[in-house]
């Protein structure tokens, strides 16, 4: 009896988890389709705005003889599990991972970097130093979505590989600086930089850690007492309040770096110095992902629409050795930086974007109303016709617009069986913002001329003239 209660027991839970799936499948199935949570759409203002970022960060990029790469947005686990570390915040917490038919385990890409080095070895580039690349990706990570940070978002991002010497450093830090300024964003720019040091100065630096968070682990965050285990220099950027009073006692970085490190930097900061770009060094700043050491840096935008968790819109460091981790056949150096383009549009006044100039709309005056005989076409009123003629005409004015303005549209009807007259043409058309400064009207008449009427919404004129001429005319 126990044998058959046990088998009625789960009998019963596996029918109710089946309901539950089928009730959710028949809300889903009823309700209006929606966005998946932390992953935005992006239409009018919002994606002008977008495209206007990323042309400055080209525009920047190319400048400093940088090149475009694209990679594919998934990647074999491994590739993010070797290079980020298994034990921080991004593997541990945020990959989209999942198995395929092929029982290869894979991830939507979290970041740029370690995609860039890993093409760099596919492509047979190891040897073709350096490589100036940058590139302009959709990232997923599995975090709390809020205003700044979501599940989706878009990165643009620049990396030099090949170049050992602290000037690429230097390069790059300039060029974030240059691309971030001429934005002119809303807020005050803050760099602070700071150095990890080689790895010699790394370890040290983490045992001296580890000794000092261990006589306090009691009075750490949960996640710091797992970082104490993982990586100590983690617990530095904790922003939990328990941790920030024991974080500030904590021994300093520059008291572990070797005299090769503290050359590397020394020259960094002289050379911002030399460029006017003004920086803090900010001994507590740490990167979350394991690759980094040597310089590291963050630009801070100081502005009410970030607030101050949300406030890193540009983060970057060096990165020697990522290639030798990902199996490569040298260990080259490499630096590079990136920056949320979703985060960056939040400080960014709307009326610093440039919005395309509104297409010229062509107008099509229908003929006189006709009766018909189609008994499921009638209406209040008779419909307005317009010949298939005079819509090639149309779409003829329009192809020769489009040699002379960048867009031109017809303006069609919503409805197969009628027109609309001019006027409410015109009204529709005026109605818009932007609103066109010119607009384009043709018929049978003007068809038979072959000419056009165009008419000057600014200057509330209108003047016919031969389609010849038209190009001049909107000019």
């Amino acid at each position: 009896m126990y044998g058959w209660s046990r088998a009625g027991h789960a009998s019963q839970r596996y029918t109710t988890q089946i309901q539950r799936c089928t009730l959710q499948i028949q809300r889903y199935t009823t309700q209006a389709p929606r966005a998946v949570r932390g992953m935005a759409d992006r239409i009018g203002v919002a994606e002008h705005k977008h495209q206007h970022i990323l042309t400055h960060a080209r525009t920047t990029a190319t400048r400093y003889g940088y090149t475009p790469i694209h990679t594919p947005v998934i990647e074999y686990s491994s590739i993010f599990e070797r290079t980020l570390g298994t034990n921080s915040d991004v593997v541990g917490k945020e990959l989209y991972k999942f198995l395929d038919s092929s029982n290869a385990w894979m991830t939507l890409r979290p970041e740029g970097t370690a995609s860039v080095a890993r093409a760099i070895i596919t492509n047979k580039l190891e040897h073709a130093m350096p490589q100036r690349l940058f590139y302009s990706e959709s990232m997923f990570r599995h975090e709390r979505p809020q205003r700044g940070r979501q599940r989706q978002f878009e990165q643009f991002g620049v990396e030099l590989v090949g170049v050992a010497h602290p000037a690429a450093d230097v390069e790059c830090v300039q060029l974030g600086w240059d691309f971030l300024c001429a934005l002119k964003v809303l807020g005050q720019l803050v760099l602070h930089i700071n150095t990890l040091g080689d790895q010699e100065s790394r370890s040290a630096y983490r045992e001296a850690l580890a000794q000092y968070f261990g006589q306090h682990r009691d009075k750490l965050s949960d996640d710091s007492q797992r970082r104490l285990d993982t990586n100590p220099l983690r617990i530095l950027d904790s922003k939990h309040e328990s941790d920030l009073h024991i974080t500030a006692c904590a021994p300093a970085y520059s008291d572990y770096l070797t005299p090769a490190s503290r050359a590397h930097f020394a020259f960094v900061t002289n050379g911002l110095h030399a460029l006017n770009i003004p920086y803090t060094v900010n001994p507590r700043l740490v990167r979350g992902l394991d690759y980094y050491q040597h310089t590291v840096w963050e630009v801070e935008c100081v502005s009410s629409e970030l607030g101050r968790s949300q406030a890193t819109v540009l983060a970057g460091g060096r990165y020697d050795g990522l290639t030798s981790m990902l199996g490569g056949s040298r260990k080259l150096p490499g630096v590079g930086w990136a920056s949320g383009i979703e985060r960056l549009a939040l400080v960014m006044p709307d009326e610093h974007v440039p919005v395309p100039e509104p297409p010229v709309p062509v107008l099509i005056i229908p003929d006189q109303p006709v009766e018909t005989t189609d008994r499921s076409l009638t209406t209040d009123r008779p419909s307005r016709e317009v010949k298939p003629d005079v819509y090639a005409y149309a779409m003829r004015v329009a192809r020769d617009i489009r040699k002379f303005r960048s867009a031109c549209v017809v303006h069609n009807s919503s409805d197969s069986t009628k027109h609309q007259p001019l006027g409410k043409q015109l009204a529709s058309v005026l109605a818009r913002q932007p609103t066109p400064t010119h607009v384009v009207i043709v018929g049978s008449h003007e068809m038979e001329l072959n000419r056009v009427i165009v008419r000057d919404t600014i200057a509330q004129t209108q003047h016919e003239i031969s389609i010849d001429n038209i190009g001049q005319a909107l000019n």
